[in-house]
């Protein structure tokens, strides 16, 4: 599924690389709190839809400690579909990895890692202060990366998402 078939040119436009790079960033910067290697290559194609669609985000779980086949297993019936979204999400997950690597916001390490080295951006930005939306994607791409952090390999997070690379 492309861009195009999958959202309207509203919706493509709300999904821009600026705007889902920042929030890509606050993900990796937060993994990075937790977790010095940082955030693995293949999570942001999960964080992305997780963190930027209500369906999903208003169901995670409040705390890191919570396990992730425990919180899959008690939202199942709201997750149905979530390996399509993912899906729908690969060219947006695309660009704005593109535009963070290209604009040296961040670095891929040889070991498959996603790191930021001069973390230049504002820890609360004030467009995220003053949109609730970005806000609300902001910290849930925040949650999501301090979790991913704490919730073991790449694998078994895609595995306990029942989603295939």
């Amino acid at each position: 599924m492309n861009l195009a078939s999958a959202f309207s040119s509203e919706e493509q436009n709300l999904f821009n690389p600026a705007y889902v790079g920042t929030i890509l960033y606050h993900a990796i910067r937060e993994c990075q709190t937790k977790n010095s290697k940082g955030l693995h290559c293949s999570l942001p194609y999960l964080l992305v839809p997780l963190a930027l669609s209500n369906r999903y985000s208003q169901i995670l779980p409040k705390h890191i400690t919570t396990p992730l086949a425990g919180w899959f297993s008690d939202n199942e019936g709201t997750l149905v579909g979530f390996p399509s979204s993912v899906n729908a999400f690969i060219d947006i997950t695309n660009t704005a990895l593109y535009f963070l690597l290209n604009n040296g916001a961040i670095i891929l390490e040889a070991d498959g890692f996603l790191n930021i080295v001069d973390d230049r951006l504002a820890k609360n930005p004030s467009k995220v202060k003053n949109n609730s939306e970005f806000k609300h994607g902001f910290q849930s791409a925040g949650f999501l990366g301090r979790w991913f952090s704490c919730a073991g390999s790449a694998e078994v997070i895609y595995s306990q998402l029942g989603v295939t690379p």
